[in-house]
């Protein structure tokens, strides 16, 4: 596995630990976007869950090539998922401050789906 590889899953992997806490704690400022976009508090959870399962899946995958494939691929599926609810909610027409909330979303997109091209090409 390259170095790229390597340093990119841990910097994913801490960024998705980090969110991933926030939502299985459900913190309120959390909680009241995803509220908005009609994710309920035990889908917040379960979706901080996932992603905190994800970035561990990365960091032992270091070791495992397949084991971090598969958990960028997860997480990658994860953040498709995360783009309908925010499609749903109109959120890529809308000039409102709140949908800048739609930039992070997009750049995890972009990067886990980059770790995965890395991991196996490297």
């Amino acid at each position: 596995m390259s170095v790229t590889a390597i340093v990119l899953s841990a910097l994913v992997a801490l960024v998705f630990l980090l969110a991933g806490a926030q939502k299985a704690l459900l913190r309120p400022q959390v909680s009241a976007n995803l509220l908005r976009l009609g994710v309920g508090p035990a889908m917040t959870r379960s979706i901080g869950l996932l992603e905190i399962a994800g970035s561990l899946g990365l960091v032992a995958g270091i070791g495992a090539r397949p084991l971090a494939i598969a958990a960028a691929s997860g997480l990658t599926l994860l953040l498709l998922g995360a783009v309908g609810y925010h499609l749903r909610a109109k959120d890529f027409s809308r000039r409102e401050h709140r949908s800048h909330a739609v930039a992070p979303v997009l750049l995890a997109l972009l990067t886990s789906a980059t770790t995965i091209v890395l991991l196996t090409t490297s």
